[in-house]
């Protein structure tokens, strides 16, 4: 149901006389009551917007890195594990790069094809893994990095984060998750 506004009236007094001339209107519990429901209807519209805006957020980070799913993203944030999609913590820490070399602490969970992310407190950009040395753990993408990624960024396959709590998706810090799909 849509806000109905309320119009309220100044009091108005003749400084001379001290007359009233216009009472005003009254300041009661229930005109601050339908107030409060008004900011509160607002704020669950927010909420859902926030919802959807994160939601779109996620689907354009995820899409293309969730192989077999058509680009399709679900999960309805309500800490019930989705039987078809499933998270995943799959990182790593950049040691240094060096041109498209990047040395990683660990290659596991990474594949030659997937679209990864490297990330920093100052830099994010997106890459994708053309091979990867298991000897050395090096892993060379298919461009140099533009920024710079000292020890403790991270390399991972996406970077939002999941809040079921909260029955959210926000943007994710540098600690993030990626997406596998599991046939059942």
């Amino acid at each position: 149901m849509p806000y109905e506004r309320q119009y309220w009236t100044d009091r108005l007094v003749n400084t001379e006389t001290g007359e009233t001339i216009q009472d005003g209107t009254r300041f009661t519990a229930r005109r601050m009551n339908h107030i409060e429901e008004g900011i509160k209807g607002i704020d669950g519209i927010v909420i859902k917007l926030e919802n959807r805006i994160l939601y779109l957020h996620a689907k354009i980070t995820t899409g293309d890195r969730t192989a077999g799913n058509s680009g399709i993203f679900v999960d309805l944030f309500d800490g019930i594990q989705d039987a078809v999609i499933a998270l995943d913590k799959t990182r790593t820490t950049i040691q240094s790069t060096s041109g498209s070399n990047v040395a990683v602490a660990q290659i596991t969970g990474f594949a030659v094809g997937q679209e990864v992310t490297l990330a920093s407190v100052t830099s994010q950009e997106e890459r994708t893994i053309t091979a990867i040395d298991p000897v050395t753990r090096i892993i060379t993408l298919n461009t140099a990095p533009t920024g710079t990624y000292t020890t403790n960024a991270i390399l991972a396959r996406s970077t939002v984060e999941i809040d079921t709590a909260a029955k959210r998706m926000r943007r994710g810090t540098i600690d993030t998750y990626s997406v596998k799909i599991a046939v059942t």
